[in-house]
């Protein structure tokens, strides 16, 4: 399978006045197209920082990263920002749905930052809605969705653009377990069909259970 992301050596510290924390130490690590990751480990371990590295939108300490073999470079943001906007997804534990616009406009406001028309970007948004089940909620507002159908607009969102790599911090925490199960045999379909790379952050054993792949981290570093 074609490699979507590498790590070599990674290292994250962070700083508190003068003191050191290490986050991520020498970390390696590769996600291949259409996988379907658990990072799994206790709180504190670096679980949220290796996202967010993942996500590329926090800058390593020291190692190389490579996304679809092309070393990031961190001197011009612009560029970053363009490469996630294209290729990355984001899922998030509080949905991050903007409260003022309906399920359509949610699903729809990552596109109106990309050159795609009009007419396609409704034809994509109601395909989004549509593979989520909620295209006859189109027109409602957070307010009026239940957690679980929240999840499902923030997740027709994370994929409306096509990306290549969706990730996950904790997208179960805020929903009871059957909503819970629903959504990830959601996620889970959508990996299948769409052949997209599903990176989870969770402590959650049904998403470690149906995870192809379970990366274990602890106190910054990757056990297998």
């Amino acid at each position: 399978m074609k490699k979507r992301l590498e790590f070599e050596n990674i290292c994250k510290t962070y700083s508190l006045g003068e003191v050191l924390i290490p986050a991520l130490r020498d970390v390696n690590l590769s996600i291949a197209e259409g996988e379907f990751v658990a990072i799994s480990g206790p709180s504190g371990s670096g679980k949220t920082t290796l996202l967010n590295l993942i996500g590329l939108i926090d800058k390593p300490t020291s190692g190389t990263i490579r996304f679809e073999e092309n070393i990031i470079s961190y001197n011009g943001s612009s560029k970053l920002h363009r490469l996630r906007q294209a290729r990355i997804g984001f899922i998030f534990q509080s949905f991050n749905l903007i409260p003022v616009l309906n399920a359509f406009e949610n699903v729809e406001y990552p596109l109106l930052l990309t050159t795609v028309s009009a007419q396609q970007r409704k034809k994509r948004v109601e395909e989004m809605l549509d593979e989520v089940g909620l295209l006859s909620l189109r027109a409602h507002k957070p307010r009026e969705l239940s957690g679980g159908q929240r999840q499902r607009v923030a997740i027709a969102r994370a994929l409306v653009h096509q990306p290549k790599i969706v990730l996950a911090d904790e997208p179960s925490a805020n929903l009871d377990t059957q909503t819970a199960q629903d959504i990830l045999q959601l996620m889970e379909k959508l990996n299948r069909e769409e052949n997209v790379s599903f990176i989870f952050s969770t402590h959650d054993p049904q998403i470690v259970k149906i995870a192809k792949r379970v990366v274990n981290i602890r106190d910054g570093r990757i056990s297998n």
